[in-house]
């Protein structure tokens, strides 16, 4: 990561037409580009995972069902879950991210484009790995949140849960790289007098979104971790066999998995900040107070993640505390509930698909919160867990709630990102037969699961009463179906012969609506100098405090010079030879270690490619300073830095999950040595003390660098490095001791624990 985050956009060149065709695509890095693939791609998996949906309501829809077999009935209720949510609503949120976030904070471009392009090829190849265990026979099966003991070998033969983890770790990758991205373009690349109160509330609510990612998503990484080392390498880490606990597995998935459910929704919620004020005519009520309520969302959500285990024993204490803390969590979303309700209240409305879609969401997914405070309550909860009850509060939070603010995103922003306008009348429909189709398939859960249907059930007998309201969910489904064509006939036309968009065709408050409709590749010809909040729309009809933008006309005016990020082709080569590294555990070990080292030659490339021309512009430490100025922003601070600050927060998250999982097992043995048996406290001392001597050489070697001192900064790295390796020499000499003396990565879970930890950590020192 040291080496991603010194992302060079520096090759210099004069803006001229976009380059097109199949060769442009695969090697660009323009942010809007991405943020079309991410789109495009996220929607065919979102077809992907509604076919899974539809036969999952066929085989569903009466008594005694043999429409598929129940084993690839868990197949395919796996993928569905797994799809909808990591290859659908989580990158179709990621495409606005990516289209919009530098358009509305008046930047040219993402902190660092090519790791952009690196992390959708990432989610692509992965999109398609999980999918292509459908061609070998040998989908997940195990439900799409993973639980132990199900995903252990003796209950999972073959390599259906192989491909499950390896697919989510290989996405994980895209996920983390794509939250930092946004974190430091948001926190860098704001365009001047653009302060944090300034920003529109989809930035501030697409910021939470991202530190969320970079904090959420590496407690998952330690969960696959560990069942991937139980399924590979013989440990017990879930398994009540070697000592191990299933739920272990449990916590560190919901920890991940309820701040999960905000990186969904949270993006929505941003959307629709923004698609209301601007139908309404009015500014959004109660800014500052949405600001607060978005990230006390972010911060509650990684306190409740127990209420998914009130039904395994935690204890009264344990059910108490976090019954309390999910049922907080429902006040700072009940105000932005209230001051959407408001903003539209007085407003004079224009009733378009948009705000159609935007109504929508606000009360599907009140019905959904209202459902989740009901699970806040132990008592409720036992009696509804595990029943379609649950299944329809999650479509109602997940759907009625992302989807359809992801809708009115999409019928908002759609002339801005294709300059074409989509049709009212088919728009209306759509919204029509979704809302409709959607209730008719989703609220009779709430009654099959308090009459008490168990989700997950692949049939189930006559004379339950459960038969005419799956059968009304299955006409349902096809509803959404339907409805889902209507869009796409309706997208499909808007592309083909739809009505031109103007710039401004919405008469928008923000910065994206200031410029043509597609945007140039530049964006913005002069970078806009912001004087207050909504300022396009201030700049349109000021008021006595004058207009919110200091030149508009420049914006657009014809640029001269401007130096864009060129085309790379190491980001999807680099996805590639990481989809090597995947597949390798699946065929031969030898294919890890191909695919490993040619990721490790990728990165690097990614990281270097236009470093030596950057520097060398100019002529003397000209090109230095050209790439220090480009990479500066608005804080002062480097990106790259920045960059690295974020990486290592999520760092710390991975390796506290490490040591916590290591200090809950560490006595849990049985049989081989313990840790005060076979410790080597002198020994690890030292390595301690190697370590932080290594930190002191490389800040004297950055010091060095920074007053010139080549022949210094070159000693103090090479002394930074000689003691890494006596680090790892160390680490070498301690593992051999402890095998030597009976402990191995099986010998007990101290024995994996430890391994694992100081093995990763090892890997990073490496």
């Amino acid at each position: 990561m040291a080496a991603a985050t010194t992302e060079a956009t520096l090759r210099v060149g004069r803006v001229g037409a976009e380059a097109s065709g199949l060769p442009a695509w695969l090697t660009t890095v323009d942010h809007k580009r991405i943020g079309l693939l991410y789109g495009f791609t996220a929607f065919a998996f979102f077809l992907v995972g509604g076919l899974e949906a539809l036969v999952i309501r066929l085989q569903l829809a009466g008594p005694n069902g043999q429409v598929v077999s129940a084993q690839t009935f868990n197949e395919l209720f796996t993928m569905h879950g797994t799809t909808m949510i990591f290859l659908a609503l989580m990158p179709l949120s990621s495409a606005f991210f990516n289209y919009l976030v530098p358009l509305m904070i008046g930047a040219r471009d993402v902190a660092f484009p090519r790791l952009n392009a690196f992390s959708y090829w990432i989610f692509l190849l992965g999109g398609l790995f999980l999918n292509a265990s459908f061609v070998f026979r040998a989908a997940p099966h195990a439900g799409w949140f993973g639980y132990a003991t199900l995903t252990e070998k003796p209950f999972s033969v073959g390599p259906h849960t192989d491909f499950w983890l390896l697919g989510l770790l290989f996405l994980g990758v895209s996920s983390v790289i794509s939250a930092l991205n946004f974190l430091i373009t948001i926190l860098n690349l704001r365009a001047p007098g653009m302060t944090f109160f300034r920003m529109p509330i989809f930035i501030w609510n697409t910021l939470v979104t991202a530190v969320l990612m970079l904090l959420a998503f590496p407690v998952l990484t330690v969960a696959l971790i560990l069942l991937l080392f139980d399924r590979f390498a013989g440990t017990s880490f879930y398994l009540p066999a070697g000592g191990g606990s299933p739920l272990l597995w449990q916590h560190l998935f919901w920890i991940f998995g309820h701040p999960e459910v905000y990186i969904l929704i949270l993006p929505a919620m941003g959307i629709v900040s923004e698609v209301i004020p601007t139908f309404a005519r009015k500014p959004l009520f109660g800014y500052v107070a949405v600001v607060y309520a978005t990230s006390l969302i972010g911060f509650f959500g990684f306190g409740v993640w127990a209420h998914h285990m009130f039904a395994v024993g935690m204890g009264p204490i344990a059910d108490a505390a976090f019954g309390l803390s999910s049922m907080v969590i429902a006040v700072p979303t009940g105000i932005k509930i209230f001051n959407w309700l408001a903003t539209a209240w007085g407003g004079s409305l224009r009733l378009r698909t948009p705000l159609y879609f935007a109504f929508g969401f606000i009360a599907m997914f009140t019905i959904g919160g209202l459902s989740g405070i009901m699970h806040a309550s132990p008592p409720v909860d036992l009696q509804q867990t595990d029943s379609y009850f649950v299944v329809a509060h999650l479509h109602y939070v997940l759907f009625g709630g992302t989807l359809f603010g992801l809708f009115a995103g999409l019928y908002y922003w759609w002339p801005k990102m294709l300059g074409r306008r989509l049709d009212e009348r088919l728009g209306k429909l759509h919204f029509w037969l979704m809302l409709v189709s959607f209730n008719l398939t989703f609220f009779p859960m709430h009654l099959l699961g308090l009459m008490g249907m168990p989700r997950r059930i692949y049939t189930y007998p006559r004379g339950l009463g459960w038969e005419v309201w799956n059968q009304v969910e299955t006409v349902g489904a096809f509803g959404i179906g339907l409805a889902t064509l209507v869009f796409m006939g309706n997208a499909w036309r808007s592309l083909a012969r739809g009505d031109r968009a103007g710039a401004d065709p919405w008469d928008g408050r923000t910065l994206e609506w200031a410029i043509p409709s597609p945007p140039r590749p530049y964006n913005f010809a002069t970078v806009p100098t912001v004087r207050r909040r909504d300022a396009l729309w201030l700049t349109k009809h000021p008021d006595a405090r004058g207009p919110g933008l200091t030149d508009l006309a420049a914006l657009t005016m014809p640029p001269g010079a401007i130096h864009m990020p060129p085309p790379s082709a190491w980001p999807i080569l680099t996805a590639l030879a990481m989809l090597v590294l995947a597949i390798g555990p699946l065929l031969h070990p030898g294919l890890v270690v191909a695919g490993a080292l040619l990721t490790v030659l990728g990165v690097y490339r990614i990281a270097l490619e236009h470093l030596p021309l950057a520097a060398g512009h100019g002529g003397g430490d000209h090109g230095h300073h050209a790439v220090d100025d480009v990479n500066r922003g608005v804080t002062g601070l480097d990106h790259r830095k920045m960059g690295m600050w974020g990486f290592l927060g999520s760092e710390c998250l991975f390796f506290g999950t490490l040591v916590t999982t290591y200090l809950v097992y560490k006595q849990r043995r049985l049989s081989g040595p313990g840790p005060h048996e076979i410790l080597n406290i002198p020994l690890t001392s030292f390595s301690t003390f190697d370590l932080l001597m290594s930190s002191l050489t490389m800040v004297l070697a950055v010091a060095a660098i920074q007053r010139g001192d080549v022949r210094g900064s070159r000693r103090w790295l090479l002394a930074t490095a000689l003691l890494g390796a006596v680090f790892l020499a160390g680490q070498v000499y301690e593992f051999s001791s402890f095998v030597r003396e009976g402990l191995g990565l099986t010998t007990n879970l101290f024995g994996s624990t430890f391994y694992v930890l100081v093995g990763f950590h090892g890997a990073h020192v490496s």
